[in-house]
């Protein structure tokens, strides 16, 4: 993109582009994130719709709260974002509802009520925040927190931010005003999903010049339109470090990040998770893959199932983590699939899509575990099998939530944990329960003496 095409843009719609895409901070700035197993790169597929816009992600602010403190916990000034509180004002845009400010609000606060205002996941703000400033680990919030009204239109193409947008409610509340204006205003998306585009690998100064990208999906767009560049071959061989002088680093480090946090985008392609993947039982243990369908602190952990059927059970749900989930899919504890029999078409069933969703899942492992079918949707098993009390409960139990169900892998380090298949977009993966809606007591379907 020209410099007078960026400076055209940053006047019809200054919002979305940032300053910080290309020089977002590598190595030491990414906290020493590596790279690992699960989807690769896609340049058209960078997050899925699902992931990006599920502004239900989390049930309260508190749930918001623990995230920031896994990924800001080594800040421990009382100026750091996930501890400090901040006077709020109350506003609105046409693309967001109404924001009731505070006197005193925490990050994590605001963070969840502008996921809800403008209808976007706050995982991705947190990426945002941490791939363009390192803000959720600085001792002072930047005053271009997020990069939000920093468009590349300074000397050599470096930033050249708005004084107007500094500050970290108006870098927040802007970026999420952005987004949710580029979600429903697609004359605004300067890479429009469904056409390919050529997007550039580094600021146009560089002359590095750019490559054809089929954009697949409006939230990939979108990160496009607010980093315009793509990295380049030299960039994701170097991750987490610098690639060559024609390198970008913003969408790359994104996707990374977004990874190591939070598991996976719902993008890229390929990677571990499905067929070749298998993982078994030896007696009652079972190890979990060290993939990033796992969340960090479970992955190679192993697990003592009561019974050696339960392992089995494990087994073989670790070995389809990385399956999409698909509507339907699965039936009667049989293998993945396209989900047409039970899914009818609805959602993304019958379009050739292999996978399970959250009953066909956990069906699948009790089966493979010896044990009968607990029935075909979640409603059925949540209604079925042993009532077993918290207090009781053991890998392999079930626990239910409206229209959901997942397998329980027990309480580690003090922490419930499960697999499931959450929802269309989001492979099979294992993370910690931090829903607060499950039912009063687990299910359990399989049988035999604890072992």
């Amino acid at each position: 993109m020209s410099r007078a095409r960026k400076l055209v843009l940053a006047a019809l719609f200054p919002l979305v582009l940032s300053g910080c895409s290309t020089a977002s901070i590598v190595s030491s700035a990414l906290d020493s994130l590596a790279g690992g197993g699960g989807p690769v790169w896609d340049a058209g597929n960078i997050i899925s719709d699902e992931v990006f816009y599920d502004s239900n992600k989390y049930l309260s602010p508190t749930d918001v709260q623990q995230d920031l403190d896994k990924i800001g916990g080594s800040c421990t000034a009382t100026t750091c974002l996930r501890v400090a509180t901040y006077s709020t004002p109350s506003t609105s845009s046409q693309w967001c509802s109404p924001y009731s400010g505070s006197a005193s609000e925490t990050y994590a606060s605001m963070l969840y009520k502008m996921g809800k205002s403008c209808g976007i996941n706050p995982q991705v703000a947190m990426i945002i925040v941490q791939k363009e400033s390192q803000g959720l680990t600085r001792d002072q919030p930047p005053a271009a927190l997020t990069g939000f009204g920093c468009p590349d239109t300074g000397p050599g193409g470096s930033a050249n931010c708005n004084s107007a947008s500094a500050g970290v409610f108006n870098q927040t509340w802007g970026m999420f005003s952005a987004f949710s204006k580029l979600h429903h205003d697609p004359s605004k998306v300067n890479y429009l999903e469904g056409q390919t585009h050529d997007i550039m690998w580094n600021v146009a100064e560089t002359g590095c010049g750019a490559a054809p990208v089929l954009v697949k999906n409006r939230a990939t767009a979108t990160l496009y339109t607010y980093t315009p560049y793509q990295p380049n071959p030299a960039s994701l061989a170097a991750y987490p470090g610098t690639g060559d002088s024609c390198s970008s680093y913003g969408n790359r480090n994104f996707f990374e990040m977004f990874k190591k946090y939070f598991g996976t985008t719902g993008g890229g392609t390929g990677g571990a998770g499905g067929a070749g993947n298998t993982v078994l039982a030896n007696g009652v243990n079972v190890t979990v893959p060290d993939n990033q369908f796992v969340v960090p602190e479970l992955r190679g952990k192993t697990i003592q199932a009561p019974n050696a059927g339960v392992a089995k059970a494990l087994a073989a749900g670790f070995s389809k983590l990385g399956l999409p989930y698909v509507w339907g899919g699965g039936s009667g504890g049989g293998p993945e699939n396209d989900g047409c029999t039970r899914g009818g078409g609805q959602l993304n069933s019958c379009k050739g899509i292999i996978g399970f969703d959250c009953s066909g899942y956990t069906a699948y492992m009790l089966v493979q575990g010896g044990f009968p079918s607990p029935g075909g949707d979640s409603g059925t098993q949540r209604g079925g099998g042993q009532d077993i009390s918290w207090s009781q409960g053991l890998p392999g139990d079930l626990i239910g939530f409206p229209g959901h169900i997942a397998m329980f892998l027990g309480f580690i380090n003090g922490s419930p944990y499960i697999a499931e298949a959450s929802d269309v977009g989001i492979p099979l993966h294992v993370v910690k329960l931090t829903r607060s809606d499950h039912d009063a007591s687990m299910h359990r379907y399989w049988s035999g003496a604890i072992q």
